[in-house]
């Protein structure tokens, strides 16, 4: 899953100017207690960040507690999951608070969705946000034109959208922003990089590519049209979005393509942005 991803994210732009970050992901977990195989602490701000493998009495499973700890001794549990990581990100300002931040990743090793984020402000007190899931990583990155702290990651909703395999399923780019009250979407701010990829797309497949899937579902421009459409959807420019499917996609499944994309959009990560505000944690 996380190969797919890495191959997602990572498809830059030959036309045009504005490209996506290019993540290094070898280098994303910075500490993880699966891996260390024993309880693991890093200091972070005015903090220590404790990584715990514990054994379920129940059912005897191996898991990974993260825990933050302040000045005071004061325990909060923040993560529980298959694999716990502190994650790329942090001690940087993420939040743009003038605080260090904490980012932590749980991987779920295959038993749900994939990917669990904690983030939080290492502040006095410290801004915990709500942890949230994705079937594709983040990458934290600082964005040129604001100074600021941004994510990017991919709507992992549309794995084996619509039949297609999990390799031949693209996924939509999204950027969001952390704040103190939760996550948002500003993947309209990238306009250009969004219009980079089209380009891209629109390159694979020509005019006869398209003809060819208009007459018998060419599958390899099925894949590219679906990219072109996601990009501007995403983007913020839903009627760009329709305009392709109605130039590119075979009219008398139009109709069903575009609600299908609807709703798959509407069950994705974007639905959960409102569930990232400030966390319920264990003291």
């Amino acid at each position: 899953m996380r190969l797919l991803a890495i191959v997602l994210l990572c498809a830059s732009s030959l036309y045009g100017q504005a490209e996506w970050p290019k993540p290094n992901w070898e280098k994303m977990e910075e500490l993880g207690c699966r891996r260390s195989g024993q309880a693991v602490t890093s200091s972070v701000g005015k903090y220590e960040v404790r990584l715990v493998p514990v054994v379920d009495p129940k059912t005897n499973d191996r898991f990974c507690r993260a825990s933050l700890v302040d000045r005071a001794g004061k325990q909060t549990v923040l993560l529980e999951d298959w694999e716990v990581s502190i994650y790329q990100g942090t001690g940087e300002d993420v939040f743009g608070d003038g605080h260090s931040s904490l980012i932590l990743e749980g991987f779920s090793g295959g038993a749900h969705c994939c990917f669990t984020y904690r983030i939080v402000s290492l502040a006095e007190p410290p801004v915990i946000l709500r942890a949230i899931e994705n079937e594709s990583p983040f990458y934290f990155f600082k964005d040129k034109a604001s100074g600021q702290f941004r994510i990017m990651t991919s709507d992992g909703a549309f794995d084996y959208f619509d039949g297609m395999c999990h390799a031949c399923a693209p996924f939509p780019r999204i950027v969001l922003q952390v704040t103190g009250r939760g996550l948002r979407d500003v993947s309209s701010e990238f306009v250009e990089q969004y219009d980079s990829e089209i380009a891209l797309a629109r390159a694979k497949v020509g005019e006869a590519g398209i003809g060819k899937f208009l007459a018998a579902d060419f599958q390899d421009a099925k894949a590219v049209v679906l990219e072109i459409a996601y990009s501007y959807l995403y983007s913020g420019r839903e009627a760009q979005a329709w305009q392709t499917l109605d130039e590119m996609w075979p009219a008398d499944d139009r109709e069903r393509i575009k609600k299908l994309i609807v709703q798959t959009r509407a069950k994705g990560i974007l639905s959960k942005l409102g569930q990232a505000g400030l966390g319920n944690t264990k003291p």
